[in-house]
């Protein structure tokens, strides 16, 4: 597949036209790593916007005790390192192949100028920033007024609809979900239990089915 047909599916490059496209594509550049390989740190210069074409990676800050916040998960199609690129920052998160990766890299000054060129291009990443604006405003708002409870419960919800849809899940440790919901482990180990004792799931060997969809709704809202 061309790099052309690759970022196609990319969320902000589907209505690109082809000159723009192009654009992007003849400067994109192949990478790959391993899973647990890390792809960039907070602080590091920004060289370079980064697009998924397979697998997954964690998008994540650290507080100075070393737990760890998990902000987003981007899968194929997805981005990250979009923000210093034009604000000429450092990156303002960690990321880290959560699975083996297949990446695009659009070099920094080669997508600036493929961006001065294309009015499209520029519109395109403006609709995608209010979506990510939208996406920070929505966490700040689950970590900040929601209980564990309540967050563990929409995170529960969230799989179970996008396996619904036929999205790819990944099913998610005890250690995984805390850092996406801003707890601990054995928080959400006992919240996991809780939820089994009153009927809302099942567990079986570390997979959770979701038994009571209407139950973990009403746990959402705590």
């Amino acid at each position: 597949m061309s790099h052309h047909s690759t970022l196609r599916q990319v969320s902000f490059c589907a209505q690109l036209p082809d000159a723009a496209l192009d654009a992007l594509a003849a400067v994109a550049v192949p990478l790959d790593r391993l899973a647990g390989t890390t792809i960039q740190l907070e602080g590091d210069p920004v060289e370079a916007m980064y697009v998924v074409v397979a697998g997954r990676v964690k998008i994540s800050r650290f507080s100075a005790g070393g737990r760890e916040q998990v902000l987003n998960m981007i899968g194929p199609g997805g981005h990250f390192n979009t923000v210093p690129i034009f604000d000429g920052g450092p990156c303002p998160a960690n990321a880290e192949a959560a699975s083996d990766v297949a990446l695009l890299v659009l070099p920094r000054a080669a997508l600036l100028q493929a961006v001065d060129a294309h009015p499209a291009l520029a519109r395109a990443l403006l609709r995608e920033f209010t979506g990510r604006l939208r996406h920070l405003v929505d966490l700040v708002d689950t970590l900040a007024l929601h209980t564990v409870q309540g967050r563990l419960a929409g995170l529960l919800l969230e799989q179970a609809e996008a396996a619904e849809r036929g999205e790819p899940v990944f099913p998610l440790t005890q250690a995984e979900m805390a850092a996406r919901l801003g707890t601990v482990r054995e928080m959400v180990g006992r919240t996991l239990k809780s939820f089994e004792a009153l009927g809302l799931i099942q567990v079986d060997r570390g997979a959770i089915t979701v038994v009571s969809r209407e139950g973990l709704e009403a746990q959402r809202e705590l």
